[in-house]
């Protein structure tokens, strides 16, 4: 069977970027087709079902969030477990992520069945709405399982350059839930009318059906990697995906919060004005959608560009979305202009409430671009495990400035100064976004001889400087400058490896050479990516320099020798004075290479 999903380690970055994008786009659409969908049946049944089910938003938001971070999560660490050619430690992660999941969604379940009651009243629900948040709430809580799990599984195929998957899957949870609802809240042949609870058994079987999905699909992929995991190994795996899922959670729920004493700021204009503001940030978050669709098709480029140390496709990859979300803000703020008004009207004829709405859409757009810029940085932050300066932006963004100069905004210039407040956060944290990430997306073309070039290192006459001019001396071996202050050894287009300031040599073998230089002690582990295919050298004298060009030339002839599908000739192994365990490991990756072909 043909495979349609681009190479995300070869493909031109904007094609790839687009085959990501436009299937993500879809079921982005999908899932807020999902929330309308329950929200238009549930809002046939009664005022006290409509309010009852508008006060569950923020806490399935809050339980989404966590969804939502441990996909990212699973995304960010599989991409770079592939980027660097490694798959029995993909399929690890993938498996041992869904376990995290599963026990994660077990504990809030269970917690929020507990505390239901007592949160709702908190959040201000009359008496007479709490049986009804029961009945939905605790039914929407068992059946979390379902929505959380299948996030961390599409999560993983997005991970592989797949995108089209999960949009179908979304497509299946929206078309049964649209199905499902009027049957389980009106009744149905021998299904009995349930009401509000019947939107919650709706749902959950819906998103079961997606759990059985994807479920199906990650076992036909080959994904899964099915054992009985050791404490050890599940630590080393979940460490992995919770150190940008943690962030990433709390990033995707910052938003509501803030979002929530903005709503509360403009109630004190009056009901018209909470109106106006919905309207529009109800039209805000479909105009919204395409940079959103890309912002999550950075993650798994950049995770795998990142893990197969190829930086500068990645600073491409941010160029190219940077520049969309400029110009496509841009172009949203324009369209909202001129047809703002006339969408208003749609949701309401009151002239208050449309007058609001437009006032927002002539304030706020003016950011989206610096807002969508925010959201590239961060996705590309989160891809290569540093999702903490994710959560940063984000608090920065919505809580730090937002927040404040929408107060300040009220008090000089009332709902007007609001949407200012709102608009200035987002232009301030769209300038720290670009500086704070300048480093991944600048290649230094400029510096064409990389000795000169490695001033950038700060290393002049020493043992860096002595291996990148003896490097310039082995046949069909290109030096050239790198970016983040590195200088690459490539072999045509394609990266052998590459010395950093730090004062130590990283190269890309066959893993069947990574193991055996590891039993000879010739090299270490790589720093960050444990179980791959990369190794680490380091040259921290003079005396590191001679093993340093050892391991270089070994690692050139081998690339010329498995891509061409043919052992090293003796006179080459002879110069190299190989161990007998490395020309059989060689032999052994000549092998493997012309059997997969």
């Amino acid at each position: 069977m043909s495979d349609s999903r681009p190479n995300l380690l070869t493909a031109e970055p904007r094609q790839a970027l687009i085959s990501l994008a436009v299937p993500t786009l879809l079921g982005i659409v999908f899932i807020l087709a999902v929330n309308l969908i329950d929200t238009y049946f549930v809002g046939q049944l009664g005022t006290d079902e409509l309010a009852a089910m508008s006060f569950t938003f923020p806490v399935a938001t809050l339980v989404t969030s966590v969804g939502f971070g441990l996909g990212v999560g699973t995304t960010s660490a599989v991409s770079r477990a592939l980027g660097a050619g490694d798959r029995s430690t993909s399929r690890r992660l993938v498996t041992h992520g869904l376990l995290l999941g599963t026990v994660v969604v077990l504990v809030i379940s269970l917690a929020g069945i507990a505390t239901q009651d007592a949160v709702f009243r908190g959040l201000g629900a009359e008496p007479q709405l709490l049986p009804l948040l029961s009945e939905y709430m605790t039914i929407w809580y068992a059946g979390a399982i379902f929505l959380v799990v299948p996030m961390m599984g599409t999560g993983a195929l997005r991970a592989s350059g797949d995108a089209r998957t999960p949009a179908l899957v979304m497509a299946v949870a929206a078309a049964s839930n649209a199905v499902l609802d009027p049957m389980f809240i009106f009744g149905f042949g021998p299904i009995e009318p349930m009401g509000i609870e019947g939107a919650a058994i709706a749902t959950v079987i819906s998103r079961a059906l997606t759990l059985l999905v994807t479920f199906v699909i990650l076992v036909r992929r080959d994904v899964l990697d099915v054992h009985l995991p050791s404490p050890a190994d599940l630590w080393v795996s979940w460490k992995q995906i919770l150190s940008v899922g943690i962030p990433a959670s709390i990033s995707n729920a910052i938003v509501p919060v803030a979002t929530a004493v903005m709503t509360a700021l403009v109630a004190s204009y009056g009901a018209a004005s909470v109106a106006g503001f919905g309207i529009a940030s109800r039209l805000e978050s479909f105009v919204l959608i395409p940079g959103m669709a890309l912002t999550a098709a950075l993650t798994p480029f950049i995770g795998q560009n990142w893990g197969g140390h190829h930086p500068e496709r990645v600073a491409a990859a941010m160029r190219i979305a940077t520049r969309f979300v400029l110009l496509w803000g841009l172009g949203a703020w324009v369209v909202l202009l001129l047809v703002g008004d006339t969408v208003a009207g749609v949701f309401t004829d009151d002239h208050t409430v449309i007058d609001v709405a437009h006032t927002y859409m002539w304030i706020v757009p003016i950011s989206y671009g610096t807002a969508g810029l925010v959201s590239v940085v961060s996705a590309s932050f989160n891809a290569v495990d540093r999702a903490v300066r994710s959560t940063i932006l984000s608090a920065l963004r919505s809580l730090v400035l937002a927040v404040p100069l929408a107060f300040l905004g009220a008090a000089i210039g009332d709902l007007e100064g609001i949407f200012v407040g709102i608009a200035v956060a987002s232009l301030i944290t769209g300038g720290a976004a670009m500086l704070w990430s300048r480093s991944m997306r600048s290649v230094k073309e400029s510096v064409e001889d990389p000795v000169e070039g490695l001033r950038l290192l700060g290393d002049r006459g020493g043992p860096i400087t002595a291996l990148v001019a003896a490097a310039r001396e082995i046949d069909g071996l290109r030096v050239a400058p790198r970016p983040i202050n590195t200088v690459g050894f490539y072999a045509g287009d394609h990266e052998l490896g590459h010395v950093h300031a730090s004062g130590h040599i990283d190269l890309h073998v066959p893993l069947e050479i990574h193991d055996a230089l590891l039993d000879l002690g010739k090299c270490d582990h790589h720093r960050h990516l444990h179980e791959v295919s990369w190794i680490t050298h380091r040259v921290d004298t003079e005396a590191d320099v001679p093993e340093a060009l050892w391991l270089l030339r070994l690692t050139t002839k081998l690339y010329a020798s498995v891509k061409d599908g043919r052992c090293p000739d003796a006179t080459a192994l002879e110069a190299l004075d190989l161990e007998p365990a490395l020309v059989e490991a060689a032999q052994s990756a000549v092998d493997r290479t012309v059997a997969a072909e």
